[in-house]
């Protein structure tokens, strides 16, 4: 069976349609389960990682890259849980989070600006002006979010494999349509796309978790992960006869390759490791 990406804009039913599917199809319903998982296993607040799939991004966080370790987290802690199929999972970016498995199926959910509007008031309390003020905000955060981040428009059919409108179609008539998708066999898993899946998690699991220490690129086959880090920068205080210079760097790339592989022999399914370091160098 697939694994099933709910999009959403905010006040859109998506929440209740991805219930409504779980149940239908017997799966597991997730969302913020993911940022609980990420927060404990790679020790950053929820409060951090939230922020990091909800806001546009400042100029300070697209000098420094923060946001871009966080989602690393989010990502992995995503793959780790969906890999084992027979999930539903909605809102915070899935069908981005998630690259171009085959067995996923990607739904995208949107409804009528002033059924919004109207649905935020009711349950907030608030004026159609501050209930249309909330939702032209929230709106405008998750298109400069995906835009910045995948260069990619959030409202892009072509991201997706259904788009449903709610309106004239009801909750429970997009929640019958998914789950007819769902039973297709386009979107059933296969051994290969498991095993694809399952690489791909451990890969970005031990990325995540590499994040701290240095950029890697991080494959896996059945559980062996191949790891390239890249270049370190040394800043250069003086002279320094090329002897010792080459080891410094000697020693660095050999300290580096004690913490990744302690790092990583703590990281579930990993069966073996083979590293290359590049040496580092002065500036």
């Amino acid at each position: 069976m697939p694994i099933i990406t709910i999009s959403r804009g905010c006040h859109s039913h998506g929440k209740e349609i991805a219930e409504r599917v779980a149940q239908a199809l017997g799966y597991e319903c997730i969302s913020r389960e993911v940022l609980l998982e990420a927060s404990r296993f790679f020790h950053v607040s929820e409060k951090k990682l939230l922020h990091s799939i909800h806001d546009a991004f400042t100029l300070l966080e697209r000098i420094t890259h923060d946001r871009n370790k966080y989602l690393a987290y989010i990502r992995a802690a995503l793959l780790e849980h969906v890999k084992r199929d027979n999930v539903v999972y909605h809102g915070y970016a899935g069908h981005l989070l998630i690259p171009e498995i085959p067995h996923v199926l990607k739904v995208r959910v949107i409804a009528e600006l002033e059924d919004r509007v109207a649905l935020l008031g009711q349950r907030e309390n608030l004026s159609r002006e501050e209930a249309f003020a909330h939702i032209e905000n929230e709106d405008k955060q998750r298109i400069a979010w995906t835009d910045y981040l995948y260069e990619k428009d959030v409202n892009d059919p072509h991201l997706y494999d259904l788009v449903l409108c709610i309106g004239k179609l009801k909750i429970e008539h997009a929640s019958e349509i998914i789950v007819h998708a769902a039973r297709l066999d386009a979107f059933q898993a296969t051994e290969e796309s498991k095993k694809e899946i399952n690489d791909l998690a451990l890969s970005s699991h031990v990325k995540a978790a590499l994040l701290e220490i240095c950029d890697a690129e991080v494959t896996s086959d059945n559980g062996r992960v191949t790891i390239r880090a890249k270049t370190q920068k040394m800043r250069k205080t003086g002279y320094v006869r090329p002897k010792v210079e080459r080891q410094i760097q000697e020693r660095m790339r050999h300290d580096l390759l004690k913490q990744i592989i302690q790092i990583t022999g703590q990281i579930p399914d990993v069966e073996g490791v083979s590293c290359d370091i590049d040496l580092p160098y002065y500036t």
